[in-house]
């Protein structure tokens, strides 16, 4: 037996990181989760500081925490492994602008099941990272979106809630929905194919009472072709709401 026909045994028996993230990456555009994890923690137990291992590991555990959020009971805890792998990109890729929004994301993520005030503690972290994220990069789309929800959210609040924020917590939490709307335009601008934009610019429209646009927003979440799981559950999501303000 040669030796390079040894080493293509080996190479084949013991797949590099990149193998397995490139296998996981099909599972993942074919919306198959579960066999996209699973290459993406052999990946991870073979190179665990690796960047793009970090990412996709993040991506996959908010993504199963949004899609149980509506299914069942366990959205709390993939989401909390999703901030684990989020706070190990953070430490080991600081400067990176894609960190930051995993960092925003991901700890955002945990907002609806903590008590008010670490609401507004986990907001101010959120925001952070926001902006170090779009310092870092201008033109990185999915930043502006989270911007857009915390305007639009801002704009929703009583001026009680918004007092009660400023006296203990000296932040300012005032949105509008227009820059809500201009967050999410600029974010389609950047990528007109991000459909999680689209998806927020609906519910914008809807808290501005502009049904028509609203639904066009939806009818452009429904024609894009969904690139993993989430956005097909978005996708769905999209059509109910749709039908609901055709109803209307």
């Amino acid at each position: 037996m040669t030796i390079p026909y040894i080493a293509l045994i080996l190479f084949f028996a013991h797949p590099s990181p990149v193998n397995h993230l490139a296998r996981g990456d099909e599972y993942y555009l074919a919306l198959d989760n579960k066999h996209a994890l699973a290459e993406y923690e052999q990946a991870y137990r073979e190179s665990p500081t690796d960047y793009a291992t970090l990412l996709r590991m993040v991506r996959i555990y908010n993504d199963n925490g949004k899609i149980h959020l509506r299914n069942d009971t366990a959205s709390e805890s993939e989401y909390r492994i999703a901030l684990m792998y989020a706070d190990s990109l953070a430490h080991y890729y600081p400067d990176s602008a894609v960190t930051h929004f995993w960092m925003a994301l991901a700890k955002g993520s945990l907002i609806p099941f903590v008590g008010v005030w670490e609401k507004i503690a986990i907001g101010k972290i959120v925001k952070l990272n926001v902006q170090q994220s779009l310092e870092r990069d201008s033109t990185f789309s999915y930043p502006y979106v989270i911007r857009a929800i915390f305007e639009r959210v801002g704009a929703q609040l009583s001026w009680i809630e918004k007092s009660v924020v400023r006296v203990v917590f000296g932040e300012n939490l005032s949105g509008t929905l227009a820059a809500s709307e201009q967050n999410l335009k600029t974010a389609i601008r950047y990528d007109p194919a991000n459909s999680f934009a689209y998806y927020e610019l609906s519910l914008t429209y809807q808290a501005m009472g502009d049904t028509a646009q609203a639904a066009a927003s939806l009818r452009r979440v429904i024609e894009l072709q969904p690139k993993n799981l989430r956005e097909k559950y978005q996708q769905d999501e999209a059509r109910q709401h749709l039908s609901k303000l055709s109803e209307k």
